[in-house]
């Protein structure tokens, strides 16, 4: 009986150190899935807003033709004719300001997406360095353990 009393310090020592290095295990790799998930969500924003900047221009487009055909109207009914020089620059304007905001919505749901992908990879990688840290933090716990026991026990 005493001889396992003699022994208790050390099994509950080694116990607190494998426990204590499990549970930073454990939670770093939950850390880590978290920060994976956060990433597969800032993934799905990223082809929303593409999807979304593909809408607008091509919303944009609409508007253009719409703008092109009302001024084709208006320029009949006045009387001017469709191939009357002011006619036909009004309408390269607005077909020029029409592909204008069509592109320029394109270029900043681009923007938008890869600044999105840019925070995805860098959770990613941040998830991958949490999981690895973990497993030195528990591995360097163990080791601290042991050094602890060998100094009291030598």
């Amino acid at each position: 009986m005493a001889q396992a009393l003699a022994a208790l310090p050390l099994i509950l020592t080694a116990g607190g150190a494998i426990a204590s290095a499990g549970g930073t295990i454990l939670g770093s790799q939950a850390e880590g899935r978290e920060l994976n998930l956060q990433a597969d969500q800032l993934s799905a924003q990223a082809g929303t807003e593409r999807a979304s900047s593909q809408r607008r221009a091509r919303e944009e487009r609409r508007q253009g033709r719409l703008a092109n055909s009302r001024a084709l109207a208006l320029a009949a009914a006045s009387g001017a004719g469709a191939d009357d020089p002011s006619v036909i620059n009004t309408m390269a304007d607005i077909e020029q300001e029409s592909e204008y905001r069509s592109l320029t919505a394109l270029y900043e749901g681009n923007e938008s997406a890869a600044g999105l992908e840019a925070e995805a990879a860098a959770r990613r990688r941040g998830a991958k360095a949490t999981k690895t840290a973990g497993l030195l933090k528990a591995g360097g716990t163990i080791l601290s353990a042991g050094a602890s026991l060998y100094d009291r026990y030598k």
